[in-house]
């Protein structure tokens, strides 16, 4: 990785486990870390399983721990958490998502780490908080996306509707990255370490506030209640295909209705300004369920995309994952991009969003094969060949 990435220099221990840790790690890794990844030596990560896979790689796998080194461990034993404390010593975070009082108990918790490295910013994520009524509850994104009250603002006729994705577990991962970049920066300040503990409850809730919850936030009377933001989406189904406009401003809202020849509704009064179109939903609605599906269901995808720009109308268009790597600006951008792994696994993958000194990327190295450094990695710690063959015999340490 190069050294003109932020994170260079800066050690991760990591022993998390499926997305919500290792993804916010790998974010890391694209940043400059280096990243350690620890596993259990029968099977390592259950995510190593999961999903579509050829000749034993998982994409979702590489995905969330590409640029990692991997060694396995056997935690259950004490020199194999001896070997941790040891890894943690020489590291600046670590990071678990082990349900609540696991650490603790095995000696690995931020009590223990603390005392054996002050300056070391430790991350616990959990499902639900170290404490409470669900804290010990087991726990998958769906669970969260039902608590959170984020299904409850996807379905339509009030009945409640589930992301078909890992929404808690990414911007839990998201919001884990960002909280360890701001503990390694008051490091910076103090040299203190810190305990950075994350709920994919609380994240979950606090990605929903600003716009899902604009209506519950505001407490007590004479408040003019409206619908949330999102209620407006809509998609419209054209001679192709589907688009998807946004008209939110005045002038985005008469180019729509000029765009699809419907003059009359853009020189209405009633729909003059926000204001008026927020007291005239009724007839809003009704426009927005008859007239312009009618219009736009003439249209190909193309003629309505060329129709609201040049009206300066956001749209739009829907892409299907699978020809999302041939649309213009996703090749523009550079946002996709195509390499082989082990085995001569070929996959196509994201780049790191974030682009520094706009420098071209260099994709991290592809994720470890279970224990693939183990040697290397407690080599570096000093232990000879004698002792790790000992070690890998006693069952202690696993990898080649």
């Amino acid at each position: 990785m190069s050294a003109a990435l932020p994170l260079s220099g800066i050690r991760v221990v990591d022993c998390s486990a499926v997305v919500s840790g290792p993804l916010a790690t790998t974010i890391l890794a694209d940043q400059g870390a280096e990243v350690i990844k620890v596993e259990p030596l029968a099977g390592g990560d259950i995510l190593r399983h999961v999903g579509s896979n050829r000749a034993g790689v998982s994409g979702m796998f590489h995905v969330v721990n590409r640029g990692k080194r991997g060694v396995a461990l056997n935690l259950a034993d004490a020199r194999g958490r001896d070997l941790l404390v040891k890894l943690v010593q020489r590291a600046d975070v670590f990071v678990q998502n082990f349900r609540p009082g696991v650490v603790d108990r095995m000696g690995i918790g931020w009590d223990a780490l603390h005392a054996a490295n002050p300056r070391l910013i430790h991350v616990s994520i959990s499902g639900f908080g170290a404490s409470g009524p669900y804290a010990k509850k087991r726990v998958y994104d769906n669970v969260v996306q039902a608590y959170s009250g984020l299904a409850s603002v996807q379905g339509a006729a009030g009945d409640p509707s589930l992301l078909k994705q890992l929404a808690c577990d990414k911007l839990t991962s998201l919001t884990a990255a960002q909280a360890i970049c701001a503990a390694l920066i008051g490091r910076g300040r103090d040299g203190q370490g810190r305990h950075v503990e994350l709920s994919m409850l609380d994240a979950a809730v606090a990605f929903l506030w600003p716009d899902a919850a604009a209506d519950v936030m505001m407490l007590g009377d004479g408040v003019t209640r409206q619908p949330p933001i999102g209620s407006n989406y809509g998609m419209l189904r054209v001679a192709d295909g589907f688009a998807s406009p946004g008209a939110l401003s005045d002038a985005e809202f008469q180019g729509l209705c000029r765009a699809l020849g419907l003059d009359e509704a853009a020189s209405n009064p009633r729909f003059a300004t926000v204001a008026l179109r927020m007291q005239h939903l009724a007839e809003i609605g009704a426009l927005f369920q008859r007239d312009v599906p009618a219009a736009a269901a003439k249209l190909t995808r193309a003629e309505i995309e060329a129709r609201l720009d040049a009206h300066d109308v956001p749209v739009g268009i829907v892409r299907e994952l699978a020809e999302l790597h041939e649309d213009p600006q996703v090749r523009a951008n550079g946002t996709l991009f195509e390499r082989e792994l082990q085995g001569g696994t070929r996959i196509r993958e994201v780049r790191p969003a974030a682009r520094f000194d706009a420098a071209p990327h260099v994709p991290a190295a592809p994720a470890p094969r279970l224990g693939e450094h183990t040697s290397a990695v407690l080599a570096e710690l000093g232990l000879g060949a004698s002792e790790l063959r000992a070690l890998r015999e006693a069952g202690v340490i696993g990898g080649a």
